[in-house]
């Protein structure tokens, strides 16, 4: 220990003056630790174990070999295309730490602009004060119906086939749910509307239970029909859009662009499948 041995008396009085306890006896001409004391330096280990581990960590980190990635996003995205992005990210680093919360995309703004994630997939959005944008992408919605739906015949819908028939709709508050009701509208007879949500997710369940049939993005799309539901292209000049944002000023930095790169990845995968299923048109 490179102390004297009047030193070590000395701090292990003051230790157990601290502590209330008796750490040491004499026993047989030797001195020896007490039950008290053994029990003590189990959790003292422990705390050493500890100490090490924090150590090893943020030698990591500034090595660079852990990192941590925080990520908000709209619901169609954090079920589906976000998933499968970050299981490919710790496939290839898995040292890295990820956090993905889903939640409405005014929320998603809030968040990033507060500096609480790092990154942010949203409806485009035109405050600027608090975040920076990294990219927009535009894809079509396509239709979505329950398995055996009389449209299903039809090799594209748009918004006069829903004329009285069973709907499922988006709430108003939602970009979606607002295109629907101005087209809706002003057709000659009404759908029956039968149930609404905000989530792209909960409109596919409802759809799958033969509540009516709806419109969605190729990424919720994607998952109703892995679940038996039908998806056929739909009409409709106005495309679902969605951004990537950061906070204002902040870098990207390595982590978070290699986490882009594999996003872009696996967008162009799901966009050629959606292309050779005729949901989505090639880019010339």
């Amino acid at each position: 220990m490179h102390i004297s041995q009047p030193a070590v008396s000395r701090l292990i009085r003051d230790l157990e003056e601290r502590t209330g306890l008796n750490l040491f006896t004499r026993f047989g001409g030797k001195i020896v630790p007490t039950p008290e004391a053994r029990e003590l330096a189990i959790e003292v280990g422990r705390s050493f174990i500890g100490l090490a581990s924090i150590e090893q960590t943020a030698k990591e980190i500034r090595l660079g070999k852990r990192s941590s990635l925080s990520v908000a996003s709209m619901p169609a995205l954090a079920t589906s295309l976000l998933p499968d992005t970050i299981e490919e990210l710790l496939a290839q680093h898995p040292e890295f730490r990820v956090s993905l919360q889903s939640m409405q995309s005014h929320n998603v703004v809030r968040v990033v602009g507060m500096r609480q994630c790092q990154l942010g997939f949203s409806s485009p959005t035109r405050q600027e004060h608090d975040i920076d944008l990294i990219k927009t992408f535009d894809v079509p919605y396509v239709c979505i119906m329950p398995t055996g739906h009389p449209l299903g015949e039809k090799e594209q819908i748009g918004f006069g086939d829903m004329a009285g028939i069973k709907v499922v709709g988006y709430s108003e508050n939602t970009s979606t749910g607002f295109l629907m009701e101005r087209h809706l509208a002003g057709l000659e007879i009404a759908p029956n509307v039968m149930a609404r949500s905000h989530l792209s997710n909960i409109i596919s369940e409802l759809v799958l239970r033969g509540l009516g049939i709806s419109i969605t993005d190729c990424f919720t799309a994607r998952v109703h029909a892995s679940k038996g539901g039908l998806v056929r292209p739909f009409e409709c000049d106005t495309p679902f859009s969605f951004a990537i944002i950061r906070p204002r000023g902040m870098p990207v930095g390595p982590d978070l662009e290699h986490c882009l790169e594999i996003f872009d990845q696996q967008f162009e995968r799901l966009r050629q499948e959606q292309i050779a299923q005729g949901l989505m048109l090639a880019e010339h």
